[in-house]
């Protein structure tokens, strides 16, 4: 059933961020209302479903809590003091706040920061979930992930912070598309912090799955990272030059992820 929650509401998505956008000019197709709001809680719902089922709802909310907290932290005293992603603040554009901080960010984490463990599991340990013993391993684990998660901020970031839509402002700017390259280090930093702390926890207390996590689930996981690369290339509001980036940085954590499923898939009865 979580499963099954998981593909609709990544169908919705798919259907608002892809298949408008790809017919737009050919068809007028319905629009689904709340816009970015909106689907943020879809893929962010998508992921949980999928994390619940496939982690167990208990780590499910370890994981979703320490993604939550700890970026609103980071994010906090970034805004604040410019010291963690570059000087920046928030327009008005993603709605209420905490703090500085919209309360759709943390949301917006967790649903790509899902999707990016379970790939890096797969590129590394060729299964979907899990955390094997040893402090090396858990670095090395973590670490990838956060490249992974890090990769996505590459494509939406200068979309989401360009002229178009300003959800934040880029105080100094900075050489890639206006944007300072201390915002990757901080992403870096957030993303191995919540991959880290989950992690740690992983390999002391295994996940529970309500059931196997085959090739089938994992690839769930795998196709959202890749329609979100999609649907931003999509968006209408990209920079030039970004499509190439995307598919680029993007698109080689997908690849890797599909080329360690082909055997899961096959070992599947």
């Amino acid at each position: 059933m979580l499963i099954g929650l998981s593909f609709v509401l990544l169908c919705l998505f798919a259907y608002e961020g892809v298949l408008r956008a790809l017919l737009l000019g050919i068809v007028r197709l319905p629009l689904l209302p709340g816009g970015l709001s909106s689907l943020t809680a879809v893929v962010a719902i998508c992921s949980l479903a999928h994390a619940w089922y496939s982690l167990g709802g208990r780590h499910t909310l370890a994981f979703f809590g320490l993604s939550a907290v700890v970026s609103w932290i980071y994010e906090q005293a970034g805004v604040a003091t410019g010291l963690v992603f570059g000087a920046y603040h928030y327009t008005g554009y993603l709605g209420a706040r905490l703090g500085d901080v919209p309360l759709l960010i943390p949301l917006a984490w967790f649903m790509m920061i899902y999707p990016s463990y379970v790939i890096s599991n797969l590129a590394i340990e060729r299964r979907a979930t899990g955390t094997p013993q040893g402090v090396a391993r858990l670095v090395r684990l973590a670490a990838v992930s956060a490249v992974v998660m890090t990769l996505w901020d590459l494509v939406i970031d200068p979309i989401l912070s360009g002229p178009s839509v300003r959800a934040w402002v880029w105080e100094a700017g900075g050489p890639y598309f206006g944007i300072p390259i201390q915002n990757y280090a901080g992403w870096l930093l957030t993303t191995f912090t919540v991959y880290l702390a989950y992690r740690a926890l992983e390999q002391r207390f295994a996940p529970v799955p309500l059931g196997p996590v085959t090739g089938s689930v994992a690839a769930l996981a795998v196709v959202t990272y890749a329609v979100m690369l999609a649907s931003d290339l999509l968006s209408g509001v990209a920079p030039a030059g970004l499509a190439v980036i995307g598919v680029v940085v993007m698109g080689v954590p997908v690849v890797v992820a599909v080329w360690r499923l082909l055997p899961l898939r096959m070992a599947a009865p």
